[in-house]
């Protein structure tokens, strides 16, 4: 008998320790369908940065998407591609300095990551992509806590990533954090979706290209516990198709697209 309790006991932590963080919501958001502001308001401001972020906030967005990663430094930056285009080159993030990047004459400012935490209300959803095409991330994925943790934002937070090792590495080191799945039409077959997703990565929300979605992958959300949110809803057409799936909210470049 003592042996059952024991061993009732561990699967009702075990299952608690993953199951609760699939299924929790956030503490203030309420339910329904979310419009995620992708990358600011670029309509009004160069994406990414400080300034299309609070265009992105005065429409009363649910959230903020946008990506960050390394510099040569180990500095994090919000910025999209792995590379900067300037007047005269093309040069990898990863291989500058952040005072490097400081002054690059783009025309903006590249945020840091700290930058923009900085401006994030604590009542908003704030998903946070990791760009990193390495397979070791322990720095990375631990700078990027250490900064969330700073600023109270861990509760809000959704941690996405194409890269399956970034995510892995994110239930290594944290218990609470909320995993969102990137999905596109490309990696749809590969190993960690398909076969290892349910049992590895626990994901808070599938994070689906919105041309390729379908009733099937809104139905394996489900059965895998997970909120559906797609990418990038910027047409009317495309926000009927995210209610006839019934996603849980979308990003989009246009904050009021919903109205």
């Amino acid at each position: 008998m003592l042996v059952l309790l024991l061993s009732g006991s561990f699967l009702y932590l075990l299952s608690y320790r993953y199951f609760w963080k699939a299924n929790s919501a956030f503490g203030k958001q309420s339910p329904g369908f979310e419009m995620i502001s992708h990358r600011g308001v670029t309509t009004n401001a160069p994406e990414n940065t400080i300034e299309s972020f609070k265009i992105a906030l005065e429409c009363n967005v649910a959230g903020l998407e946008f990506d960050i990663q390394f510099t040569k430094d180990n500095q994090l930056v919000v910025y999209h591609n792995y590379s900067i285009e300037t007047s005269s080159n093309i040069i990898k993030v990863a291989d500058l300095n952040l005072s490097e990047i400081k002054n690059l004459n783009l025309g903006f400012t590249i945020p840091t990551f700290e930058d923009v935490l900085k401006i994030c209300p604590s009542d908003k959803i704030i998903n946070v992509e990791i760009k990193s095409t390495n397979i070791f991330h322990t720095n990375i994925v631990q700078k990027t806590l250490t900064f969330l943790k700073k600023y109270n934002l861990v509760e809000n937070v959704i941690i996405s990533s194409f890269n399956p090792f970034v995510l892995i590495e994110i239930n290594r080191q944290s218990n609470d954090m909320k995993i969102g799945l990137l999905w596109s039409k490309d990696i749809s077959e590969k190993w960690y979706v398909t076969r290892y997703t349910n049992k590895i990565l626990r994901p808070y929300s599938l994070h689906a290209d919105i041309n390729y979605i379908n009733k099937d992958i809104r139905l394996w959300a489900n059965q895998n516990g997970m909120k559906l949110f797609l990418y990038t809803v910027n047409t009317a057409k495309q926000v009927e198709i995210a209610k006839t799936v019934k996603a849980d909210g979308i990003f989009s470049d246009y904050p009021n697209i919903l109205e």
